[in-house]
């Protein structure tokens, strides 16, 4: 009896070891249209990991402004580049250390994306592949991408339902909530609505 709980124990031990792998993802998020916003990019190792790199191809309507380096990746020496497929219209970021130092088995943000999401932005998916990574021994590490679901929440200013419309100018800040006016927000977005009913927006930055 006690040979065969040691099997089983055995057995749900490996099982639990396949189930483990080296991940990198972003969790899914909303973003307004017309507005930025910083996105981690997390790595979930189960291997010490020296370095590493992945793709990541954006939705169209979706635009990278910036990436860097955590303040994890950098208490680790580990140094950030970037290349553009303008083939595939894809991002190769490069993660590599400065020093014999590797990320110890962890769950951590690695990188920071700032990104922008176009003023008709509906939605998409951000996919992450191409991913490797590499031991201290500089062994090869394959890392599991994902895909990523960026939605626009329904608060959003675009398609602001006719009977929410009121003549006259109206602002809004980056999350669709109504202000009194453009100094009560640091950017603010104007809707002028015209004697016909067609509606124009600006966006309207406040230095205080």
């Amino acid at each position: 009896m006690r040979h065969y709980l040691l099997t089983i124990m055995a057995l749900l031990a490996a099982m639990c070891a396949m189930a483990q792998s080296n991940r990198i993802y972003i969790e899914d998020f909303e973003i307004d249209p017309d507005s930025t916003r910083v996105v981690p990019v997390m790595l979930a190792n189960t291997d010490p990991t020296r370095g590493l790199q992945f793709s990541m191809t954006l939705p169209a309507g979706l635009r990278l402004m910036d990436y860097k380096a955590t303040a994890y990746a950098r208490d680790y020496e580990m140094n950030l580049t970037m290349n553009y497929n303008a083939n595939d219209s894809s991002y190769l970021m490069f993660m590599y250390p400065s020093a014999p130092i590797c990320f110890p088995p962890d769950t951590r943000a690695v990188v920071n994306v700032t990104l922008e999401a176009a003023p008709n932005f509906k939605g998409g998916e951000i996919a992450i592949w191409k991913c490797r990574g590499s031991t201290i021994d500089n062994m090869t590490i394959y890392l599991d991408g994902d895909t990523t679901l960026v939605t626009v929440p329904a608060s959003s200013l675009i398609g602001i339902p006719m009977d929410r419309k009121t003549s006259g100018d109206q602002y809004f800040n980056l999350m669709g909530q109504p202000i009194s006016s453009p100094d009560a927000a640091p950017v603010a977005i104007q809707i002028s609505i015209g004697v016909n009913g067609e509606r124009s927006s600006r966006k309207i930055a406040i230095s205080h």
